[in-house]
């Protein structure tokens, strides 16, 4: 055991062992060696001997093959990038939790690893060069704004790309993504079917929140069309990084001569927010107030209600990504491809008709 520490360790000093290391030691050819170490000794007829004496100098050396020479001389890595265009992540952000886990787990069934970029300082030629540097075969990238300064190096890059719940403006790259417009008018159709026309809606602050800005004027189209037009007094910015924010903005909601009935939380982290701060406020959740949210992510509250939301199946979302870059990866198809995925309200029990009806 002593001199096999002192084997290891030396090549620890200098670097890791070589194919011709293990040769060297084991009085075999770097060919032979290579023929053991990538299992096909048996094509070459070598003999049990020689395979087992290349095995043990290996493990006695504790040698592994070189991965990025193989994907050098293989053309892939097994592996797929992972890159969020929010660039940052909170610690308690159970949304990209989960995402992140639905797509570990879809990459890992289709035999891919997942390299997740965390480092968000970059310049943005050095964060491609990063993503394009040969340590993956392919990027998944999450929420990208149409003015995203990453988009036109992908456009113009030979680097397989899916883009996840994002359009490419100029229509080059693959995406998948869930029917935003038709969960948008299931909210619309849900609500004005109660009987609300006093609805509200709480955004995000700070301004500038593509998804929660785009959310919310879309849901105003669609409730206009309907004839419950959600006044401007009523769309009140929320920072959900602070959770008595929501309480403010339902003290001013509800201090209206009038006040809403409904409220439209533009994620489910808000929602939850409001349904504990409706409890400290003694507002009865659904009888005087319908509530509704974003995404089907149940997050971490005290109230005991289940917060009615937009389901969106961030399982099935990864797993079609991951399907539709694989195609690229191996060259199955060559244009780019859309994908949208159904969703559903599940109803909670925060759903009611307004106070009366």
């Amino acid at each position: 055991m002593s001199n096999l520490k002192t084997t290891k360790s030396s090549f620890k000093s200098s670097g890791r062992p070589t194919l011709n290391d293990i040769a060297l030691k084991a009085g075999v050819s770097v060919s032979t060696a290579s023929l053991v170490l990538s299992d096909k000794a048996k094509q070459r007829r070598l003999s049990d001997d020689v395979v087992a004496r290349v095995r043990q100098v290996a493990l006695d050396l504790d040698y592994s093959p070189n991965l990025l020479v193989q994907s050098l001389q293989q053309g892939k890595t097994d592996t797929i990038s992972f890159f969020n265009a929010f660039r940052r992540r909170s610690h308690d952000d159970l949304y990209m939790d989960r995402l992140s886990t639905a797509i570990e787990q879809a990459g890992g069934r289709q035999g891919y690893d997942i390299l997740v970029y965390c480092v968000f300082e970059r310049p943005v030629e050095e964060t491609y060069r990063h993503l394009n540097g040969g340590r993956c075969d392919g990027l998944i990238f999450f929420a990208a704004e149409p003015d995203d300064p990453l988009l036109p190096y992908l456009r113009a890059s030979r680097l397989p790309t899916v883009l996840i719940n994002s359009i490419d403006p100029a229509g080059a790259l693959s995406y998948v993504k869930e029917d935003h417009m038709d969960g948008l008018a299931q909210v619309a159709d849900t609500l004005v079917g109660l009987g609300h026309r006093r609805i509200a809606a709480l955004t995000n602050i700070p301004a500038g929140n593509h998804d929660a800005d785009r959310r919310i004027a879309i849901l105003r189209t669609m409730l206009a069309e309907r004839g419950a037009p959600i006044p401007d007094r009523w769309v009140v910015n929320t920072d959900d990084d602070r959770f008595d924010d929501a309480e403010d903005a339902l003290r001013i909601l509800m201090s209206d001569p009038a006040p809403p009935t409904a409220i439209f939380c533009w994620h489910d982290r808000l929602g939850y927010q409001v349904l504990e701060h409706c409890d400290k406020l003694g507002i009865v959740v659904p009888d005087q107030l319908t509530l509704i949210g974003y995404d089907g992510v149940r997050w971490p509250a005290q109230a005991r209600h289940v917060l009615a939301s937009v389901q969106v199946n961030l399982n099935e979302l990864a797993e079609k990504a991951i399907l539709l870059l694989q195609r690229q990866i191996n060259g199955e198809i060559t244009e780019p491809v859309g994908i949208e995925l159904p969703v559903t309200i599940t109803p909670g029990t925060t759903l009611g008709p307004p106070p009366g009806l």
